[in-house]
């Protein structure tokens, strides 16, 4: 399994960020779920987006910013029960 990490990205308070995970048609199933650590807490209902095209779509982790300060996010998309790649992301929120 590889980890995949993305570089440093930078919002406002009062953003909506979207983690897309995309996937194609009908290649497989999609993405059913997510499994989110944020500072180290796990998010109990992740908030998940779906998006779907004739060639493919999307499923997204959807994360409101309340608040300033570094975001770092470990995001594991869940399909059919079982866990993908992890994705490594920092979040810099300013005021």
């Amino acid at each position: 399994m590889a980890l995949r990490i993305m570089l440093p990205s930078k919002a406002k308070v009062g953003d909506t960020i979207h983690f897309a995970f995309p996937h194609k048609r009908p290649a497989g199933p999609p993405i059913s779920d997510f499994e989110v650590t944020v500072n180290g807490k796990k998010v109990d209902r992740p908030e998940i987006l779906s998006t779907k095209a004739l060639a493919g779509g999307a499923t997204n982790f959807v994360f409101k910013i309340v608040e300033p300060g570094i975001y770092q996010f470990q995001i594991t998309p869940i399909i059919d029960g079982t866990k993908g790649e992890p994705r490594l992301t920092t979040l810099e929120v300013e005021a």
